[in-house]
């Protein structure tokens, strides 16, 4: 039920970015498709691919978003929406069997394997979405629209297994990327390197 309802929501997203050059319809569209991502990278328990398949829990899926540039809004929540499903993917109770990312003729990638590949296509996913959705929305809708897609993860996070310890390293890097902005590099009056 929960991927039909992801499925829902990402066909919402594509219609709005579909019926409007408005920002604040194209915000919608972004929180819309964060919604659905944090479900559709579970799409491959409906195919015969086999769950935690490399092609719906990794960057593929955003390939959709790429046939229109109005569907940017799209592509940056859904980055978002599956890097968030991805990090609490990367924190399984045991990494084995059903846990591992399998690629199509490969088969497993493994512990290791599946830790890196979550790990690196979560970081990659969150990182383009913030990217994406910058150059798609005027600056301040911009911040509104990570605040309301923050607060999603937040919510996502917080019921879904392994969602504790992503949400701890989205907080911390976070924290990081605050305080570095708020300190910024030291400047002098005088002309020389302050020390």
């Amino acid at each position: 039920m929960g991927l039909l309802i992801a499925l829902v929501w990402l066909a919402g997203a594509i219609l709005l970015a579909r019926a409007s050059r408005r920002p604040m319809v194209h915000a919608a569209a972004a929180v819309c498709a964060g919604i659905a991502g944090t479900t559709l990278p579970d799409l491959d328990l409906w195919l015969p691919i086999g769950h935690r398949s490399g092609l719906t829990h990794s960057l593929l899926p955003l390939a959709l978003a790429l046939i229109a540039r109005r569907w940017r809004p799209v592509m940056a929540g859904l980055a978002i929406g599956i890097g968030l499903h991805l990090a609490a993917d990367a924190f399984p109770n045991a990494m084995r069997g059903f846990a591992t990312v399998k690629l199509p003729a490969i088969g497993s990638l493994g512990v290791s394997g599946s830790y890196a590949w979550l790990g690196v296509q979560a970081v990659v996913a969150s990182v383009a979405g913030a990217v994406l959705l910058a150059a798609a929305l005027p600056t301040g809708l911009a911040l509104l629209t990570a605040m309301a897609l923050a607060a999603i993860g937040i919510a996502y996070l917080f019921v879904t297994d392994g969602g504790w310890w992503a949400l701890m390293l989205y907080t911390a890097f976070g924290w990081i990327a605050v305080r570095r902005g708020t300190d910024g590099p030291a400047v002098s009056t005088t002309g020389r390197h302050p020390s």
